[in-house]
């Protein structure tokens, strides 16, 4: 039995976050400078079946019946050897990651969509992208309770896309190349915590809170038209006005303000905070004569790490 080797990409959502989340739209973009690789080997002697996680700050070894109930690692297992009939081979596991975790770039999504391919491949069992999004969904319920599952769909599939929360998604490939700097705050915080902050305050504040809703979701309609006719300056402009929608929801924070505001003196078109927020990474679209100038705004400003990344390619109308 052949080792497999199965690789996911991070993401961020370009606009929309928290408003997807109760049925507004939203526009995702896989961002492939960083990835989640999983590689499944055969034990050919062994009793049980090994994980070996490989991350870039710390290495871990745990057997497979040491994983908690609810660990995403096992979660992802399980979904997969539910599909088998009879007893799997005992396999080796080994997980390398490039994705910071709890930072807006869908690490625990990635997670899974790496595990699910390459173990499935392992087992014969070759899904389709729709089946492998499906079992990666359910991984991120047991991660973040309600997650829209835009995650989850940008990553699997690969591709941008225009989402709503149960419909199917479109891809959309942009027609102009956009180059993204991402500045990480340095800061942690759970999606699953900040979405639960969110529903809180939305249920005790609905008339603030839902008219901020709307207007995220109709930015990121907006924003697909922006990317229809290639207007960089628009989709700039989108993007910082979603940002202070996010911000007066009430989920930025102290750092993000403060890349953001060095991100735009640098040059930027235009800067916003990456997923659930009040952490973690924000993103600036630039032009390709600002970008070093704005990555160095972004150091004297305190990031802790600056990912770059491009999106390109045709407009699929919608």
């Amino acid at each position: 039995m052949p080792a497999v080797i199965a690789k996911a990409s991070g993401k961020i959502i370009l606009f929309g976050e928290h408003a997807v989340v109760y049925g507004y739209p939203a526009i995702a973009v896989p961002v492939d400078s960083v990835q989640v690789k999983a590689t499944i080997l055969p034990i050919i002697k062994g009793s049980q079946s090994i994980i070996r996680i490989r991350n870039l700050n710390w290495e871990k070894d745990i057997s497979y019946a040491k994983l908690e109930e609810m660990s995403p690692i096992k979660v992802s297992i399980d979904n997969v050897l539910s599909l088998t009939n009879g007893k799997p081979p005992l396999f080796e596991l080994t997980i390398s990651s490039s994705i910071p975790i709890a930072a807006g770039l869908g690490s625990s999504a990635a997670l899974a969509i790496a595990i699910t391919k390459g173990l499935s491949q392992f087992l014969g069992l070759y899904l389709s992208n729709d089946q492998i999004n499906n079992l990666a969904l359910q991984s991120e319920k047991i991660q973040h309770g309600s997650p829209s599952g835009i995650d989850n769909s940008v990553i699997t599939f690969g591709k941008p896309i225009y989402y709503l929360k149960n419909s199917p998604f479109i891809p959309i490939e942009i027609l102009t190349p956009i180059n993204i700097v991402l500045g990480d705050t340095g800061k942690r915080t759970l999606t699953r915590d900040v979405v639960r902050q969110v529903k809180q305050t939305l249920l005790h504040e609905p008339s603030t809170i839902r008219p901020l809703l709307e207007k995220i979701g109709a930015i990121a309609q907006d924003a697909l038209l922006a990317l229809q006719s290639g207007n960089l300056d628009q989709i700039g402009k989108l993007m910082s006005q979603n940002h202070d929608y996010l911000n007066n929801l009430g989920v930025s924070s102290i750092e993000l303000e403060r890349l953001v505001d060095s991100a735009i003196e640098g040059g930027a078109l235009g800067a916003k905070l990456c997923g659930g927020g009040q952490g973690g990474f924000m993103a600036a679209l630039c032009e390709t004569n600002s970008i070093e100038k704005v990555c160095e705004r972004l150091r004297s400003a305190g990031a802790d790490n600056i990912i770059r990344t491009s999106i390109k390619g045709i407009v699929t109308k919608v």
